[in-house]
């Protein structure tokens, strides 16, 4: 070979060995590099989410748009956890209110954005509202029933807005009112850029988002599901699941198979006796809280025979309500008497009703009715789940002990409402859920009607049962504008207690909420209103 073949032989190898040392170090740099692909935590629930017609927060009034809008859009204040006793500052960072009780002056956190980049600032607040006002959809009137409209609102610089009400109210009625999910505040820039018709961005908030809130809406798809996705960018950190799959699920039996098989996270919807039923499984808990839904039965106060108090007595007297809570409900409610729910302000304990038929009887006899009467009793076969047939037929065998022969009437649940509101049914089995967290959404609900004077009645539950009673009515307005809290506990107590003892209604239960939940998902916990905040969950995976 010669010297000149053994030279090229030599610097080929040389080059080889440099070649294979940059490929390996290459290797190795970009390797150490990499990070491993995490895949994504998705929290998946089971929910019948049928009856949502929108999602824009300013229409959104069923309990499932509500607990979604809770976590896509922020309010200007709102509750912690499971304590509402206490409104606290979301994206207001203070606020007061002037010695007239009329003007509120609210400041706003500096340096918070939308996720598209526009500020958080009194614009995108006033913006909010005058939605609302304009909009005029059935929830618009939290918010309305303060005289808020375009004129008494007003920007005082860019981080403080200033509202003027019609009348001073009690400080909590106000607060708790505008922490209610129809007062979200939305990005005015995304909302106007997607106007249609000036209708303020309506058609495309319907399944679309412009919130500040934990998760965006990534899609609703009708009749299948829902999809949240997690703010990155969320001002008060990250959530702790990336993505939230709402499966549209209508039957609980199929909720449950899903749930024990492990294809779901959380089944919402589930009946008490399949809960039960769940109980000794290790991989399930049962998460639970008292809601703010009462069911109550209804007595039209009109006519013949409940427009005598003594009647209205013994069917409370009649009742054997610890039957309904244990037997039926299996620990799905709790004993309420009252008109305010325990978790509000002036809710009463008293329970003084316990089935006694002697006592019963007797107020019949009292009232002319010594042989009862017959009497027809309005209920769909269920509410909301809450197996409302079934508590018809306990209160038909119950009254029956006393002489009163109740045929019952089973309609659907629009058929009732239909028919209640014309104030043509003689009983009803009915559920009542609080609006926002304050006694006046109840005592409004159950007391206010007047026989003459003003006509400042809502045409609720009282008026719907035609029990007009000027002195209930004067408790209920005088205590919503009080702003000395103890005097207007005094006013719920006297108000609950006239109730209680006069009115149309045998307070049957207050509801409570329960959800299946597997042990890998912490942090889970019920809201009484249905404002559950996904924010907090995290999930093993």
């Amino acid at each position: 070979m010669s010297k000149r073949k053994a030279i090229t032989k030599l610097q080929s190898a040389l080059i080889a060995v440099v070649l294979i040392a940059i490929i390996v170090g290459a290797y190795f740099y970009y390797a150490s590099q990499l990070v491993p692909v995490q895949k994504p935590v998705t929290l998946v629930i089971a929910m019948d989410t049928s009856s949502i017609v929108s999602l824009d927060p300013a229409k959104a009034y069923e309990f499932e748009s509500i607990v979604i809008n809770n976590n896509v859009y922020n309010k200007l204040v709102g509750f912690k956890g499971v304590d509402y006793s206490t409104v606290y500052p979301e994206l207001a960072d203070s606020w007061t209110v002037a010695s007239d009780g009329v003007t509120w002056t609210f400041n706003l956190k500096h340096g918070l954005t939308f996720p598209s980049g526009t500020p958080i600032n009194a614009v995108a607040v006033i913006y909010s509202f005058q939605r609302v006002v304009q909009l005029q959809q059935p929830p618009s009137w939290v918010i309305t029933q303060f005289g808020i409209n375009n004129h008494t609102m007003t920007a005082l610089d860019d981080y403080t807005v200033q509202f003027k009400l019609n009348a001073p109210y009690a400080k909590g009625l106000f607060l708790s009112c505008i922490a209610f999910p129809v007062a979200s505040i939305v990005d005015p820039t995304v909302v106007k850029a997607h106007e249609t018709n000036g209708d303020m961005g309506a058609g495309w908030l319907l399944d679309h988002s412009a919130g500040s809130g934990a998760f965006t809406l990534g899609k609703w798809q009708r009749g299948t599901e829902i999809v949240l996705n997690a703010n990155k960018n969320y001002w008060r950190g990250k959530p702790g699941v990336d993505v939230i799959d709402i499966k549209e699920i209508k039957e609980t039996l199929d909720q449950r198979m899903l749930l024990e098989r492990g294809d779901i996270d959380i089944a919402w919807n589930l009946l008490p006796d399949q809960l039960a039923a769940l109980k000794d499984n290790k991989d399930l808990s049962i998460v639970s809280a008292p809601a703010f839904q009462v069911f109550y039965l209804g007595m039209n106060a009109g006519s013949k025979p409940f427009n005598d108090p003594r009647v209205r007595n013994a069917v409370r007297w009649a009742i054997d309500y610890n039957g309904i809570i244990n037997n039926i409900l299996k620990g799905a409610a709790i004993g309420l008497q009252t008109i305010i729910p325990k978790g509000i302000a002036g809710y009463d304990p008293q329970a003084p009703f316990a089935q006694n038929i002697t006592k019963a009887k007797s107020l019949l006899a009292d009232a002319g009715y010594p042989n009862g009467f017959s009497v027809q009793l309005a209920t769909p076969s269920s509410i909301s789940g809450a197996p409302t047939a079934d508590i018809a037929a306990k209160i038909k065998s119950d009254l029956a002990q006393v002489g009163i022969d109740v045929q019952i009437q089973l309609i659907t649940y629009a058929q009732l409402l239909t028919q209640y509101r014309a104030q043509s049914l003689q009983m009803v089995i009915g559920r009542w859920g609080s609006d926002y967290a304050d006694p006046n959404s109840n005592a409004a609900a159950f007391a206010l009607c007047r026989t003459t004077g003003p006509s400042d009645t809502s045409k609720q539950l009282a008026w719907r049962n035609k029990y007009a009673n000027n002195a209930t009515s004067d408790l209920v307005v005088n205590a919503s504008r009080e702003l000395d809290d103890t005097k207007r506990l005094a006013d719920y107590k006297q108000l609950t207690g006239i109730i209680l003892n006069d009115g149309p209604f045998a307070m049957l239960y207050q509801l409570v909420i329960q959800r299946a939940v597997r042990n890998t998902v912490k942090g889970f916990t019920v809201s009484p209103l249905t404002l559950e905040d996904f924010s907090t969950i995290t999930k093993q995976t």
